[in-house]
């Protein structure tokens, strides 16, 4: 060790092992972290896909019930009744399914991007 030149090249060997263990150590911290992230991003997923869930289970419901015998009846006259309703209904009836299927759906394709 009292070379100056086998000095150099194990301060240089000590330095780069420093160096990789530092940089392994980071790399590890951040892919805890985004694995973090990513159950955090589910668990909020998960959420409104309850909702969307839901949503499409009344709509098939709906739809089932029209070639039901039994239901059509009281479905020719839900319609009709459905006929008057005024503008304003349909709007909230647009902003429900659509912030429930349009915007997540928009969220869930950008967030794949």
């Amino acid at each position: 060790m009292k070379n100056p030149l086998t000095k150099l090249v194990v301060d240089r060997s000590i330095s780069a092992i420093n160096h990789s263990m530092e940089k392994k150590k980071i790399i590890r911290a951040k892919e805890i972290e985004a694995e973090q992230n990513v159950s955090l991003e589910q668990i909020k997923s998960s959420n409104s896909s309850i909702k969307d869930e839901v949503l499409t289970i009344k709509i098939t419901l709906i739809f089932i019930a029209l070639f039901i015998p039994h239901t059509q009846p009281w479905m020719e006259k839900g319609f009709e009744i459905l006929k008057n309703a005024p503008q304003e209904f349909w709007w909230a009836v647009l902003i429900v399914y659509s912030g429930s299927f349009g915007l997540s759906t928009v969220s869930k394709i950008r967030g794949k991007k």
